[in-house]
């Protein structure tokens, strides 16, 4: 079997049924809706066959019987309107937002690792196709599965009633065929599975291409992308013909089932008209239940054939549902006492799970202490593990021994929002949401007025740009921030970390997409930022942390230097030679 074929598993369906005893009461009045159609399907031509009979034996029509009729079907009506209406669709609605809160709710409390390993696009499309799955799976069970069921169970107990011999037969056969139907479709759903599963392929590489347009064309690799999306789209093709394939040989069998039991229940249905063991109206009923048997046989294969859909375009999601985020808050978690922002490695070590996921890096007994209001520079050869500390820091990943202390705590004790919001994040690439610069700004502290906005957005010098916008701080930045470029996304971010108030500041290269006019100006501002802050900044322009009050050099984990610009210039180490490297902050041609 392909490797991409996997086991089949009904745990999407097992995971909507659980959905469903959050509302005990609408699930009860959905079933009575089954249930309402089903009487309409036999109940009804039992009562018509009845007043048949009393027509063919006695030549007459049974008033009472004739109304009960009458009767019966204007109550199912009215019971199927309220029961459908009351029931189906509130159970519908309900859980249908329940999924997309749980979906949104499980994704944004994930850790950064589970986004780093997956494609964005094929996320969106899981939990999208997770909550839209849930309407084929109501619709099928409530207006497919259950009334057919609950009909058979009602025709065949009647058929049993007026003959058993014709009525065990089309039992016995009723039974084989649908146990032969569940057969087949587990024998179809890895297909199904796997072809799902190269869809979502398709389409994380279809975001992927599109996030990275501009990428593409500078590189003239349009061909080359298409033909590599079309190879995707072979693929998944392939896998969804092949099921397609496997359900119309399927359905074409059960249909060769069914017309055998038409013909046993009519031709025995024939002969026993003759022996007199049954009445014509009889006859003519069970004739109609024939009908209902062969419909309920042949929409089995549509019923199993909607339901693998459900278990396999849901099981990714469902499969993500299982898998807790790996950095977890401690069920006795203590509220946060930062205050000061006094940071200590305390014999840390730490190595990345897949080394795809980071650089490597490797901190064993890493100790580095951080005093509050201290502003320090972390510095270094790609590789050497600054960003990483700033993971660790920001609580990104957790180390595998030793101790990171804020404060005098743990920061493993810490609810992990509690602890982020105590250290203002600039990342090197920030991205902003398509909002406005106003919100995106204000996403540091919701409760900020619009002045406080405009404050902040001058200190980081951006003011002046974005008056002139269209819409001034109304302006909406487009997706990850395209509207604005990188010096402007760069300030704003700033904006906002300055708005948040956070004792601790962490940069990670948050000047680097400006130019050097708009560096020298924010810097001023960032000094100013840094006054009574802890701040921790990353930077390969070194002219930017000169002025630090300390400068930590980082290689291959280990701090092989630090202290002051002047002093580690002194030693001559390599903070001198990358120093040497650089004229006025930029890496020069050798």
């Amino acid at each position: 079997m392909d490797p991409a074929v996997e086991r089949p598993n009904f745990k999407a369906i097992r995971l909507y049924l659980r959905y469903w005893r959050r509302y005990p009461l609408l699930t009860a009045l959905s079933l009575s809706f089954s249930l309402v159609l089903a009487l309409q399907a036999t109940v009804v031509p039992l009562l018509v066959s009845l007043v048949l009979a009393e027509l063919i034996t006695h030549q007459t029509i049974n008033t009472g019987l004739l109304v009960s009729t009458a009767g019966l079907q204007i109550l199912l009506v009215i019971a199927g309107y309220l029961t459908d209406d009351r029931g189906v669709s509130e159970l519908h609605h309900k859980v249908d937002v329940d999924l997309y809160n749980d979906s949104f709710d499980y994704l944004v409390r994930q850790d950064y690792a589970f986004f780093a390993n997956r494609f964005t696009g094929s996320i969106v499309t899981q939990a999208s196709r997770f909550a839209k799955t849930y309407t084929v799976f109501t619709d099928t069970l409530f207006f497919n599965l259950f009334p057919q069921l609950f009909s058979v169970v009602i025709a065949l107990s009647i058929m049993l009633y007026y003959n058993l011999p014709i009525g065990l037969v089309v039992l016995v056969i009723w039974l084989l065929t649908e146990w032969g139907i569940v057969l087949l479709t587990k024998r179809r759903l890895p297909v199904r599975r796997a072809a799902v599963s190269k869809e979502s392929e398709q389409v994380g590489e279809l975001a992927d291409v599109i996030t990275n347009s501009v990428t593409v064309k500078t590189s003239g690799a349009e061909d080359r992308e298409i033909r590599r999306y079309g190879d995707f789209n072979a693929l998944r093709a392939r896998y969804f013909t092949q099921a397609w394939h496997q359900a119309v040989r399927n359905g074409w069998l059960i249909q060769g089932v069914c017309a055998v039991v038409q013909l046993i229940i009519f031709i025995g249905g024939l002969f026993a008209v003759r022996d007199g063991a049954m009445g014509v109206a009889t006859f003519l009923l069970f004739q109609i239940y024939a009908f209902r048997l062969i419909d309920a046989l042949s929409r089995s294969t549509f019923i199993f054939r909607q339901l693998e859909a459900v278990a396999g375009d849901a099981q990714e999601m469902t499969e993500l549902f299982e898998m807790p985020p790996v950095v977890q808050d401690r069920p006795s978690a203590e509220k946060s006492r930062i205050k000061r922002g006094a940071i200590s490695f305390k014999g840390v070590t730490f190595q990345y799970d897949d080394a795809a996921a980071g650089s490597g890096d490797l901190f064993e007994g890493f100790d580095l202490t951080i005093k509050s209001g201290e502003r320090i520079g972390l510095v270094g050869p790609s590789g050497g593990g600054k960003t990483t500390i700033t993971r660790l820091l920001l609580r990104f990943m957790d180390i595998q021994d030793g101790a990171i202390v804020i404060d005098g705590q743990d920061i493993r004790a810490i609810r992990q929002q509690e602890l982020r919001r105590a250290i203002a994040y600039v990342p090197q690439e920030p991205l902003l949401f398509h909002r406005s610069i106003k919100d995106n700004i204000r996403y540091g502290r919701p409760s900020a007025s619009d002045k406080e906005v405009e404050a902040v957005a001058r200190k980081a010098f951006a003011h002046d740009f974005i008056k002139v916008l269209p819409d001034g701080y109304d302006t909406l930045v487009g997706e990850r921030g395209v509207k604005l470029s990188g010096g402007q996304r760069q300030r704003v971010a700033i904006a906002r970390a300055m708005l948040s108030g956070a004792p601790i500041l962490v940069l990670d290269e948050a000047t680097s997409a400006l130019d050097s006019e708009s560096e020298r100006a924010i810097q001023k501002a960032l000094w100013e930022l840094m006054k009574n802050k802890t701040a921790v900044v990353i930077a390969h322009r070194l002219s930017t942390i000169q002025r630090m009050d300390r400068i930590i050099v980082l290689d291959e984990g280990r701090i092989v230097e630090e202290g002051s610009h002047k002093a580690l210039l002194a030693r001559k180490g390599l903070y001198a030679k990358l120093w040497n490297h650089q004229s006025g902050g930029f890496i020069e041609d050798e």
